[in-house]
């Protein structure tokens, strides 16, 4: 946006502002979460008691049309509303298209492709009228118990910010306001537990948590939502360092600060920071926060009270509302902020799904195979999914499965026709009974190959209402945190018993988190994973499986070896993993760090299989005159299969004024191979890759020596 246009929008929100009271600010520094409600009150009395300038998640448009209608038109102030909504991986809406879960998404490493997910999600969005949405999430997630890791696009900040920042482009290319969430450090929770303490130094969240922010304020994100936790006895809801200091002076962001669901009244009744909801709402005004969700608490009647007697800045609400107005003018919102029927007619179009498909396709991981696939479905009779997952295939959170959902039964179905698809559920995700079991196991020995379907059920739309709205048993998503990445009972019963048949068995798991199955996975011949499947999921595995496609995902989170071996992610540091003694130990061989382990991953960052086979080769190093470093590698694909693969870059310093990451991703790229197809990559890396955060936390380039690392290759580089 030019200077121009946006002094205007300031000038003319100056204006609005000059006529406002302190009820008008007031309301528009609020969200309400029923529209609905204040429709069926708007048909009663002509009129509409406004409590809010944003709405939550309006479902009719006919509703929607005709209140912005009213407060644009017959209002003093011509204000219209905000409406909003989440959009993690798709519009909540059953007219929207359902893509894979974000952690799924990160295994793609295709920018390209969550670039043109997002410009389908903005304009799906922009047509239901929805013009804020409460996305991307871009949390590093640092322990797997964390309900909420399959909401991130991974545990590495270089790539969860640059997912993010094509995010963020695609969304507010349509008028619709992208919501960066949550600053900061939200992703390492203590215990695994949700809102819980972060215990993380200042230098340690600037190398890794503040990363991706800095990316999506760069891409010119619209608003953030701040993070429910406290990090060293200060929770970011109430802090003047974190949300004054560091993001708006700091690093620029000068857009609207969105509280989360709660989080002011959270200061009193959660964290005793707040005596009463006057204190809450003080600490979230001084710290910058503009605008309180769901309801007034902080921003209440007290509130009002104590700005009036000036015991309350007003100055700092008019900075509140005038980033707000700013906002609603930026949108367009002044001029329509109605839906747009043309746009809904294009809804779900076939573009849309085919994309679905191949993010599905590409985000799917194989992890195990002993040669079993790809299968070939000339030479099978008939297969039996068995499994909690094996229809209505989770999703996982923050999505509805819509009638356009084809889960991993159907896919099969599609596939090869409903007589040769056995089918029985066999348990539940926590509960099952003996009827099930037997159910399950006779199933089984009909076929000739069983797909064992298991794993996560979502939350459908985040937290404890998302669960009781569907009245499942949850095991994953907001508040859905777990003591174990072990099976649930009712599943390990179910793996037990089919895999004593030895039947060709491949298991599948639709998961939000790593499980850990390192003792048990030579009992199948493939083990395939999704961290949550978009509508064309069944679909996607079908493809996989019969060998259209090859697999191509990368995991973009480690899957420890058990929840002792927790903390787990590839971009530690060199003295955290026993690298002084290097004599892990086993069972049968009992050593150091651990005795009777490694603590290395079971499955690495960026491990995945696939069907062909891959030669990198002729890595080379080249600094240029302006400080740019440039990489090329060539890339030959030996085996039989076309794939997209995707090329990793990390930099290793190697050594530092304060101790350097063993290594950090730095770059990728995603090339499409043809069998027997040769190509050069080529990645430039700036003087940013270099740098590190020095003992004043200020990020500085770090001069000396490096290593270049893709695959397996490595090459020295002095910067």
């Amino acid at each position: 946006m030019s200077e121009k246009i946006y002094s205007k929008h300031i000038d003319r929100a100056k204006e609005i502002l000059s006529k406002m009271t302190i009820d008008d600010k007031i309301l528009q520094m609020s969200i309400y979460g029923n529209l609905n409600k204040a429709y069926a009150e708007f048909l009663e009395k002509g009129q509409i008691e406004l409590r809010a300038g944003t709405f939550h998640n309006p479902t009719e448009e006919k509703n929607l049309n005709e209140l912005q209608d009213y407060c644009l038109n017959k209002t003093k102030l011509g204000i219209p509303l905000m409406p909003a909504t989440e959009t993690l991986h798709g519009v909540q809406d059953k007219d929207a298209t359902v893509f894979p879960q974000c952690a799924g998404l990160g295994c793609s490493f295709d920018r390209e492709a969550i670039l043109e997910m997002a410009d389908i999600i903005g304009n799906e969005a922009r047509a239901k009228g929805i013009r804020q949405v409460y996305a991307p999430c871009v949390d590093i997630p640092r322990d797997p118990r964390w309900g909420r890791l399959q909401e991130s696009y991974g545990e590495d900040p270089y790539l969860v910010g640059e997912m993010g920042a094509q995010y963020v482009k695609g969304i507010q290319k349509h008028d619709v306001a992208a919501c960066a969430k949550h600053f900061i450090a939200y992703g390492v929770p203590e215990g695994g537990i949700n809102l819980a303490p972060a215990h993380m130094g200042e230098r340690e969240m600037r190398e890794v948590t503040l990363e991706p922010f800095k990316k999506l304020i760069d891409a010119g994100v619209m608003s953030i939502m701040p993070a429910y936790n406290e990090i060293d006895g200060e929770p970011v809801h109430g802090s003047v360092k974190y949300l004054r200091s560091l993001l708006r002076e700091e690093l620029g962001f000068d857009g609207v600060v969105v509280s989360d669901y709660g989080a002011v009244q959270m200061l009193h009744t959660f964290q005793k920071v707040a005596s009463d909801d006057l204190e809450a709402g003080k600490l979230a005004i001084n710290a910058g926060v503009d605008i309180e969700a769901p309801y007034l608490f902080g921003y209440g009647e007290k509130f009002k009270e104590a700005v009036l007697s000036g015991e309350i800045d007003e100055k700092l609400i008019d900075e509140a509302v005038l980033n707000i107005l700013v906002l609603k003018l930026k949108l367009g919102l002044f001029e329509n902020p109605y839906t747009d029927p043309e746009r809904i007619k294009q809804m779900h179009s076939k573009k849309a799904v085919d994309l679905a498909l191949r993010l599905d396709e590409e985000s799917i991981l194989l992890l195990e195979n002993d040669g079993i696939l790809p299968l070939d479905e000339k030479k099978i009779g008939k297969v039996a999914v068995i499994g909690n997952n094996g229809k209505e295939s989770s999703p996982g959170d923050y999505i509805d499965l819509t009638e356009n959902c084809v889960d991993f039964y159907n896919g099969m179905v599609n596939r090869l026709g409903e007589d040769r698809v056995l089918y029985a559920k066999g348990c539940k995700p926590i509960s099952y009974t003996e009827e099930e079991i037997n159910e399950a196991v006779e199933t089984a020995k009909q076929a000739d190959v069983v797909f064992l379907v298991l794993g996560d059920q979502a939350a459908v739309g985040g937290g404890v209402a998302g669960a009781a709205e569907k009245n499942k048993e949850i095991t994953c998503g907001e508040g859905y945190d777990m003591h174990t990445l072990d099976l649930p009972p009712s599943q390990r019963r179910l793996f037990d018993e089919i895999t004593k048949l030895n039947k060709p068995t491949i298991l599948v798991l639709y998961a939000g988190r790593p499980y850990t199955l390192e003792q048990d996975i030579n009992r199948v011949n493939a083990f395939m994973f999704s961290f949550g499947g978009g509508e064309q999921s069944g679909n996607a595995f079908a493809n996989l499986i019969f060998g259209d496609k090859s697999p191509s995902a990368k995991l973009s989170v480690s899957f420890p070896k058990s929840v002792g071996h927790i903390p787990c992610y590839y971009n530690y540091k060199p003295s955290a993993r026993g690298t002084l003694y290097r004599q892990h130990g086993s069972v049968e061989k009992p050593g150091r760090d651990y005795v009777l382990s490694s603590p290395n991953a079971w499955y690495p960052f960026g491990y995945g299989l696939s069907y062909t086979t891959l030669d990198y080769s002729n890595l080379t190093v080249e600094k240029l005159e302006n400080g740019d470093v440039k990489v090329k590698v060539d890339v030959e694909n030996t085996g039989n299969y076309d794939i997209f693969e995707s090329v990793l870059l990390f930099v290793k310093a190697l050594y530092a004024p304060v101790t350097p990451f063993v290594k950090r991703l730095r770059n990728f790229a995603k090339v499409y191979l043809k069998a027997g197809e040769k190509k050069t990559v080529e990645f430039t890396l700036t003087q940013e890759d270099f740098t590190y955060v020095d003992l004043n936390f200020k990020t500085t380039v770090l001069n000396g020596q490096y290593e270049i690392l893709i695959d397996k290759l490595q090459c020295d580089l002095e910067y």
